[in-house]
């Protein structure tokens, strides 16, 4: 067997290795999220709406952009 073919054979075998353990946390990663959205059903999504647009306590700061404070930060017009 010569030199190169040993090279050829090595370096082959290096880059499916390198591939492998790039692309297998990427695989998985994939495969844990496809589980995930697949809880994700309409029903769900609605019920995740509805909680969001409703407040549980009765404070609308969560909706209402006006009920915000910037700590004391406001836009000033200098033509006023």
């Amino acid at each position: 067997m010569d030199n190169i073919t040993l090279i050829i054979i090595l370096a082959t075998a290096g880059f499916f290795l390198l591939a492998a353990i790039l692309l297998i946390p990427i695989y998985r990663f994939l495969l844990k999220e496809e589980k995930i959205s697949e809880q994700w059903t309409a029903e769900s999504i609605a019920a995740s709406i509805e909680n969001r647009h409703s407040p549980t306590n009765g404070d609308r700061s969560k909706d209402d952009p006006s009920a915000n404070d910037r700590g004391g930060a406001s836009i000033h017009d200098p033509s006023e």
